[in-house]
Order: structure tokens, then sequence, then C-alpha cells
């Protein structure tokens, strides 16, 4: 073909697509689950405002000035100084062997049983480890129950592969087992199998609610009388403020029927997109059937996998600790103050987020009110898997990532919000 003819073939070909409908070229993933929302991938938003300092109390990100911007850089100038072939090719299905035992070792410490690297597989955060979790044990039509509420991002990635989402309530005590029991039996009678219950126990995303020992216990054992795995969510679990929570439900049962999902996202930074599945060997065996991605990135765990062996982790997340206990407070007692006739929530003991429940109030007239004021939040419709037809009275606050004069503030604007649409 002669260039000049390029450009004629280029506009018949714009001019033939142009006719057709990319509808007709989607999977039935693409068209069922939509473009989904900043809230679904975990980043923080701003709302219209005419305000000039608006406060986004909207993703659950760690505090920016106190990430160990200096230790990350020093180990990864390391890796690129003395492992730098190494570092610069394809992962592996496993990832990194040196992080594996890194944070086999860490995690045995934290659970209390000799875990070794055969129990790991990193994956790009804990989004990317739910994703291969699905591609390896859910198929189309399965079931999949999810606490509601519960992190939008996980529901979104299961109706991404066609299985049908469940919700049970949680309460004070955590994830309803009476709830999963009932769920299975229907799914039961219907002729579906249900795969795995998705539970976040340790302060919770969205509700900040942390599940008991005794309902631990309760749904390991339903979950093993109807052959249901649980898929134990523990991205919050070392950010306790005083106590740590309860032992986790892998740790409780020995690894069986439980996978394990750990992230340094919230530990560090979330733009390490570094998280791993803790499993026995035979479930990780399986998920490492189903990767096709030729790993992660070798060099961030390389450069992470120095950073946790220095020691400089546990400091780290001990200063985490008390920064996000001061923020916590300091927003709950300022909401409690300013706007105590129209709200009503449980503080947490660890995590990122407030769960606020409206008096008198529609939640969704209520953070309009309070983008006018410069305050922008997610209202509870997000988190459940109906939307706005399944909770219209509350809304979510990730005190994380704002400063505590911020959080103070905070309280005043939605005072403001609240006096706007109160009758």
């Amino acid at each position: 073909m002669a260039v000049s003819d390029v450009g004629d073939l280029a506009g018949q070909l714009a001019r033939s697509w142009g006719r057709r409908d990319i509808q007709e070229l989607l999977s039935d993933s693409a068209i069922t689950i939509g473009a989904g929302s900043p809230t679904d991938a975990g980043r923080s938003w701003i709302a219209p405002t005419q305000v000039e300092n608006p406060i986004a109390l909207a993703g659950g990100i760690p505090d920016g000035p106190t990430v160990p911007v200096a230790e990350l850089r020093e180990s990864l100038l390391a890796v690129l100084a003395e492992e730098r072939d190494d570092s610069m090719t394809y992962g592996g299905l496993l990832g990194f062997e040196g992080l594996r035992e890194s944070v086999a070792r860490r995690q045995s410490v934290i659970e209390g049983m000799d875990l070794s690297p055969e129990n790991f597989t990193m994956h790009n955060g804990s989004s990317g480890a739910l994703d291969n979790i699905c591609n390896a044990f859910l198929n189309p039509g399965d079931i999949a129950i999810v606490e509601g509420p519960s992190f939008s991002g996980t529901v979104r990635t299961i109706r991404g592969h066609m299985a049908d989402v469940v919700e049970t309530s949680i309460d004070e005590q955590g994830t309803s087992v009476d709830g999963v029991k009932a769920c299975i039996e229907r799914a039961v009678a219907d002729g579906k199998r249900v795969k795995f219950v998705y539970v976040i126990p340790d302060f919770h995303n969205p509700s900040g609610l942390t599940m008991s020992l005794n309902r631990r216990l309760e749904l390991l054992d339903v979950c093993a009388e109807y052959g249901v795995m649980i898929l134990e969510d523990a991205a919050y679990t070392e950010l306790y403020y005083d106590e740590p929570p309860p032992p986790s439900m892998f740790s409780l049962s020995g690894g069986q029927g439980v996978l394990r999902m750990g992230s340094f996202s919230k530990i560090i930074a979330t733009g390490t997109r570094v998280g791993w599945v803790e499993a026995i060997p035979e479930y990780i065996d399986a998920l490492a059937r189903v990767r096709f991605d030729m790993g992660n990135n070798p060099l961030v765990q390389r450069a992470l996998a120095r950073y946790v062996d220095s020691g400089a982790l546990e400091p780290h997340v001990e200063r985490m600790r008390a920064l996000y206990a001061l923020k916590c407070k300091t927003l709950s007692e300022s909401l409690m103050e300013d706007c105590e006739p129209y709200i009503r929530f449980i503080r947490p003991e660890g995590g990122f987020f407030l769960w606020v429940e409206c008096i008198g109030v529609g939640s969704a007239e209520l953070a309009d009110a309070a983008a006018e004021e410069g305050l922008m939040f997610p209202t509870g419709s997000f988190f459940f898997k109906d939307g706005f037809d399944a909770d219209k009275s509350h809304f979510r606050l990730a005190f994380s990532n704002a400063s505590v004069d911020d959080l103070e503030l905070a309280s005043k604007r939605m005072k403001a919000a609240f006096l706007r649409v109160a009758d």
C-alpha cells in the first residue's frame, strides 16, 4: 500500500467503525457493572463548591505528611544500586520471595502462628488479591455474601465476575451469623452455590465496628458446616487505638476455609499498591493457577522488604495509631458538640471511619448542603448493593487524611449544613 493511500484507509475505517455501537462488543461484565465511582476506588474527591478551602472526608487514605518518604526513598535507592537487574525483571506469580519472607515473619507474630512464604502471594493491593480470589473460586451465577453496608469496591469486583451479591446485616457485634445462615439456606433451596462470605471484621469500612470473638467463632462454625469460605479483609487490623482486635478468623481456624487479605495501603500509603493473600498452601496454589499478570512490581516489593526488615515499620504504625486515635477523638467530640441533636454514631476503636446516622434529615440532602458549605463526604447509599433504596439516613466520614484543625472545622460546616436542611 502506498503511503498516500493510508489517509484514505484511515477515513474509510473511521466511517465503518463509526456506524457500530461499542455496546455490541462489550462483555456481559462490562455491560452489567458500569463505570463505578471514586468511592469504589477508595479515592477522595471534591464536589462542586464555591468555598475556597473545601474539606474532603471522602477517601480512606493514610495521613499524607506522615508517610515515611525518606525511609522508602532510601530503600528504593538501595535496591536500584544493589539489585538493579533483578528488580527490573518480571515479578513472578507469587511475588518477590524476600517480601513474602518478611511478611510471613511479621504476620507470624501478629497472628501467633508459624507462617512461611508458602502461605502468601503478593498482589496489587488487597483489591488485586480479591480479584485473584474471585478468578480462582467464582463461577458466573455463584453467590457471594457481603455485609450491608460494605466497601463498595468489593461489591463491584464480585459483580464484575458475574456472581450474585447477597447482603446480610451487621450490628454492634459484627456480621449477623443468623443472616449468613439464612442466605446460605435460601441459596441451597434455589439450587445455587454460596462460595464465600466477605467480611471486614476489624474497624469495618464503613461502619467502624469490630466483630466480637464469639461472633467470629459462630461464623466459622456456620461456614464450615455448609462448606462456604470466608474472605477476611484485614486492611485496618493494625490500626487499633488502644487494644488490638480479637484474634483473626484465619488464626482461629488454623487457616481452614479462610483466606485473609492484607495490605500496606493503610499502614504506609495507598500508592505502594502492594497487598497479599494469607492462606494455606493449597489455596495459594489455586490462586497461582489463575494469575496471568506476570506478577507485580518487583522494584517496589524489594524496597518494601528492605523497609520492613529494617524495623522502621513498627514504630511508624505505632505513631499512626496515636495520630488516628487523636483524629477520631477530635472529630467525634466536635460533632457531638456542634451537631448532637441531629446525629447518632458509635465511636470506633480503630481505623479510618465514622459512620453517622442522620436524625430527621436525609443524608443525600445533607450531603448537598454540606458541599455548599465546603464539606464533602459520601452518603451511606454508596455502601449498599441497592444504593439509595437501601439507605437514606447514614453517611461516612473518613478522618484519616484530614488535619486535626480541619476536623474541628468540619463539624462547624456540618452544623451549618444541618441548619440549612433541618426542620
